[in-house]
């Protein structure tokens, strides 16, 4: 993940918010740690969701503006 990158959740999703499948947000800072993965920080619906933890985000969603 970088920042902006543009993402989706994958599937229905409870961790201290409502993150829905389908949601898109926009990846805004990414700060990543040699062992622990890192955290990231999202823009999603009009507010920043911070520290985040890094492989949970990678692995609910999926980039949505990817060159193929």
């Amino acid at each position: 993940m970088k920042p902006g990158e543009l993402r989706r959740f994958r599937s229905f999703i409870a961790h201290g918010a409502d993150y829905t499948e389908g949601s898109t947000f926009m990846v805004l800072r990414v700060n990543t740690f040699r062992h622990s993965g890192g955290i990231v920080d999202i823009l999603l619906d009009g507010r920043i969701e911070e520290s985040l933890g890094y492989f949970w985000v990678e692995d609910n969603s999926e980039v949505l503006n990817e060159r193929r």
